[in-house]
């Protein structure tokens, strides 16, 4: 037997030893260094500069929060913020109150101290000039104990600073002999160190920091300053400071000077920087002071020094749902699946399918909700990477048809999917966002799948005229299984994840469209009125606030649930229109099909003119996005979108060798866009969607960053497409009750599967007879409805029960009625060698007169042997459908069949067939006999609990019931606890 690592493939095995090699490693993490728990060593010592105008620092391992004015007030609203020391310590000070009140100017000469006040938020900002540390009003800030004239009694009514910091040493290395040099800075740090680091210093502040003296560049100082500011003397010094403060709790940055040796563009004088870089500086201590002050909600776009909120319930249950009945089910049905215990489960397919999509939630939970793996802020040097990998994936896995295929073909549309998907993807990595000139057409991107969701559902509805309600439950808990998983999981809203949303409004809307009337749908005028009738009343329903405000507030008083009507207002508004579009394209495309007009004499300048006007109108939308600000083109968007995209379909089926050619990679990606979608948010990106994801060992270097990004790519597209295909089998079961395929699932011994009264199993000998067919038979045979649909062979059971295969049944099954036929026409034995130890004293009897009627073996005949061949069927149906169809089925065979094969052990001399049951469990090899009539006995593979479970399943009001009520008990029941956050 094929073992399961022998079943999987290279691609997945490399999934595996990397995806175990980083849980690993990131569990190592948590227990040799639970130190950095929240990376704050991270943020204060290791980082670099990633684009050239030293802009944007990247710390190690931890999203850096660019902190503004709303968000420094909230933090600092009422504190004191003082800062002593040089004039680098100034530099920091200015960049600190500029981000904190903006347009307020600072004033003070160069060397005087500073204070700025701002009523409104009671914040204080006070800098005192002190770059040795041997002014009165330093001493008595710091050591106001040992104070004798007591200066600053002024303050002695001000409450603790929340920042208190100190900077020293240029001037030591500058001025050595007015200063004392290092040895006279060697002494102040080390009186700094156990003032700071005493208990009881806690009046200094809540956040005590010493500077570093920050590095410098050579190149750009002045003769003087480069003849003193050595760069080896700062490391040396700043090394003392390391020694001094390594077993203290005093918040040293030393990456402040890092910072400044790198930014070698920023600086004029070699000595002070820009403000960008000190703004940059302010935010690491800012990060440090106040991230775990922000609000304990999604998204989280702080990650450095910050504790992650504690589970609400609901998450808790989740995680249960996933972490331990999950397997709890699994351990159930392998092993004690005769227990009552195994009815609240589902069979093992369906578990397996079901924990293809856990395992993917469980992983973006520690993704993004704890500190098991790394953070970091999105790197705009990463999008000439991304281009040329996607153009290149591409490129090198393109295929031809053989056969002319389709306008707009499944490959076609899988492919174009695919490469948007990742274009999407790819813009989102890099947070391009703020650039028009990205942003317009990715907008138009998103408008493209809608345009397909138009033109696919218009296509189907119109030609198939299939209305079911299966069809649609099925579309719309595939879209929105694991976004429903993701809200509750995650603690984020519904709406958040709002391409899954968008896609099922749009999809109700064309279903409905659709549907009124739909006996006159193929009336022209009237198909065309609908679809535009429909937009405008859809536009109206977008448009008009009351109508999203009321059945928002109706959800929320029902549910508790809280969503942004302005929000969703603006996103169903961006492409309200596209949909129709694609339905009217779709419905031109029927007609054209029907009227063959690729015959037309004329064709061909129809096409060309077409494919001419398509070029010409990309290059006007191009050009025209090209020039236009983002909320600008937001305004055109819903009206122009459809230009560019109804313009790249013509040129895409404009020719036979295009419609024929795909890129397989694409294709691949398209048909898991939906999970790739909704799972960046977590899986691929982090803080969901404000930064990235890294998998790897964190590291500031940069051949390490793209290599966490080749890393986390691979890693999230294969559980993208692991979740795509779980989440259709689940969708399926939960709307149908239809179980997925268990061809993936390993066979280990412990899965195989069993025999049920309700999936009985039987060889039944037909004849051959001159006329009446293949359906007489089976009426003389009495066979079920179930068994006249489809007919199975043995294997699933004898193979799974070690014994053996069909044809080796057959041929079994062959030479024994063989052996009895000659037997009944003269042998003098008449009685097969049953099966087991009683083989060996099993005696032959002699022919009697009623041996014709009465036969003892394997199988009774009531009348004349056939001949051959043999049929194996099933006697019933394989539908999982419940115990309810099963009961139908089974009360309809009994009005079919008085004398049921399974419901009698002797048959009525009117049949003309023989039905054997067979006890695959004490047969043991293909040598041995088949089993006497005594050890006949029918088994079951569902357990009467499990067939419970699979009736209450079945009846569709129930699971409407279930999941209204689980819902309500998750969304309403979240306010009893206090939460700050609502599903």
């Amino acid at each position: 037997m094929q073992t399961w690592p022998a079943r999987l493939n290279r691609t997945q095995l490399l999934f595996w030893a990397i995806s175990a090699t980083l849980v690993v490693l990131a569990g190592l993490r948590q227990i040799l260094d639970p130190a950095d728990r929240t990376r704050c060593r991270s943020l204060l010592n290791e980082g670099t500069w990633v684009d050239r105008q030293n802009q944007q620092w990247y710390p190690t391992g931890c999203m850096l929060k660019t902190y503004t004015s709303p968000s420094i007030q909230s933090c600092l609203k009422g504190s004191r913020v003082v800062m002593i020391g040089d004039s680098v310590v100034r530099q920091l000070y200015n960049a600190t109150v500029q981000k904190a009140l903006p347009g307020i100017k600072v004033e003070g000469d160069r060397h005087s101290d500073i204070y700025v006040h701002d009523p409104l938020s009671g914040m204080e900002f006070e800098f005192y000039w002190d770059p040795v540390l041997n002014s009165t009003k330093a001493k008595d800030l710091i050591w106001p104990e040992e104070s004798a004239n007591r200066i600053v009694d002024r303050q002695s009514n001000k409450q603790t600073p929340t920042i208190f910091l100190v900077g020293i040493g240029i001037w030591h290395i500058r001025y050595p002999e007015w200063s004392g040099g290092r040895d006279r800075w060697h002494q102040l740090v080390q009186q700094l160190v156990k003032r700071m680091d005493d208990p009881n210093a806690t009046s200094l502040g809540h956040n005590i920091f010493l500077s570093p003296i920050s590095a410098v560049n050579p190149e750009k100082l002045s003769p003087e300053r480069q003849k003193m500011l050595l760069p080896e003397e700062i490391d040396t010094m700043n090394q003392i400071l390391f020694q001094e403060t390594l077993e203290t709790t005093i918040t040293v940055p030393f990456v402040w000077s890092q910072m400044s040796g790198t930014a070698n563009n920023a600086t004029n004088d070699g000595l002070h920087f820009s403000l960008p870089v000190m703004s940059v500086k302010a935010d690491i201590m800012l990060n440090f002071v106040c991230n775990n002050k922000l609000p304990k909600v999604a998204p989280m776009t702080a990650t450095c020094c910050y504790d992650y909120p504690s589970n609400q319930w609901f998450q808790t249950l989740m995680l249960a749902f996933f972490l331990v009945w999950l397997p709890t089910g699994y351990i159930v049905q392998t092993y004690f699946r005769q227990s009552a215990l195994a009815g609240i489960f589902p069979s093992i397919a369906v578990l397996r399918a079901l924990s293809i999509v856990s395992a993917a939630v469980v992983f973006m939970y520690f993704s993004d909700r704890t500190t098991v793996f790394a953070k970091g802020n999105k790197i705009n040097a990463l999008a000439t990477f991304f281009v040329y990998s996607i153009l290149a994936a591409g490129c090198f896995t393109l295929k031809v048809s053989e056969k002319d295929q389709p306008f707009l073909n499944r490959d076609q549309t899988d492919e174009w999917k695919g490469w948007m998907q990742l274009i999407i993807l790819a813009y989102h990595y890099v947070g391009a966002s703020s650039i028009s000139w990205i942003y317009n057409p990715v907008r138009m991107l998103v408008a493209s799948y809608l345009f397909m969701t138009g033109f696919g559902h218009f296509v189907f509805y119109y030609k198939k005229a299939d209305f079911g309600v299966v069809r649609v439950a099925s579309i719309l808990v595939r879209l929105n299984l694991l976004t429903v998983f993701l809200a509750y999981t995650m603690d984020t809203t519904y709406l958040s994840y709002y391409f899954a949303p968008l896609v099922s409004f749009f999809y109700l809307v064309i279903y409905g469209m659709m549907y009124i009337g739909h006996k006159h749908n193929h009336v022209p005028v009237f198909i065309v009125s609908k679809i535009i009738i429909t937009a405008i009343l859809t536009a109206v329903f977008v448009h008009v606030p009351v109508f999203l405000d009321t059945i928002f507030a109706i959800i929320h008083f029902f549910y508790g649930v809280t969503w942004s009507a302005a929000e969703w207002r603006f996103r169903l508004n961006l492409d309200v229109w596209i949909v129709f579009v694609g339905s009217l394209v779709a419905y031109l495309f029927i007609k054209a099909q029907e009227l063959s007009v690729t015959t037309h004499p004329r064709w061909n300048i129809i096409a060309n003119t077409a494919t001419a006007l398509s070029l010409v109108s990309l290059l006007f939308y191009f050009a025209y996005t090209s020039m236009t600000n983002k909320f600008e083109y937001n305004r055109h968007h819903p009206f122009i979108s459809w230009i560019p995209i109804v313009s790249f379909v013509i040129l895409r089926n404009s020719t036979q060798y295009l419609r024929n050619t795909t890129s397989t990679f694409f294709a691949f990606i398209g048909k898991c866009s939906l999970e790739t979608f909704i799972g960046q948010f977590h899986m691929w990106l982090a803080g969901d969607t404000k930064g990235i994801l890294i998998l790897a060992p964190a590291s500031s270097n940069s051949v390490l960053i793209i290599l966490n990004t080749v890393v986390t790519t691979f890693i999230f597209i294969m559980v993208a497409n692991a979740v795509a295909g779980a989440t259709g089998e689940l969708s399926d079961w939960l709307v149908t009750g239809r179980e997925p395929s268990t061809k993936n699932t390993p066979a280990l011994p412990h899965n195989r599967p069993r025999i049920t009264p309700s999936r009985s199993y039987s060889a039944v000998p037909t004849i051959n007879t001159p006329e009446g067919g293949k359906e007489r038979r089976e009426r003389q045979m009495s066979l079920s409805p179930g068994a006249k649909r489809q007919s199975v062979m043995l294997s699933p059971i004898a193979s799974s029960a070690g014994a053996f295969t069909p044809s080796t049944l057959k041929a079994m099954m062959d030479a024994s009625y063989a052996k009895e036929n000659k037997s009944r026409l003269g042998s003098p034995s008449l009685t097969p060698t049953p099966l087991g130890p009683s083989a060996s004293s099993s005696s032959s009897s002699s022919p009697s007169p009623s041996s014709s009627s009465s036969f003892s073996g394997p199988y009774s005949p009531s009348v004349t042997p056939p001949e051959k061949p043999w049929e194996m069927v099933n006697m019933t149906d394989k539908s999982t459908s419940g115990a309810a169809s099963d009961k139908a089925r089974d009360q309809k065979g009994r009005h079919e069949q008085p004398n049921s094969v399974a419901g009698s052990s002797k048959f009525s001399k009117k049949h003309e067939g023989v039905s054997l049951q067979i006890d695959t469990t004490q047969v043991e090899s293909p040598e041995l006999a088949l089993p006497q009539p005594s050890a006949v006995r029918t088994v079951s593979a569902l357990s009467p609990s499990e067939v419970t479970f699979k009736s209450l399943w079945a009846h569709p009001g129930w699971k409407v019931a279930i999941f209204l009520g689980v819902t309500w008990v998750l969304n309403f029941g979240s306010n009893w606890p206090t939460t700050s956050t609502v599903q």
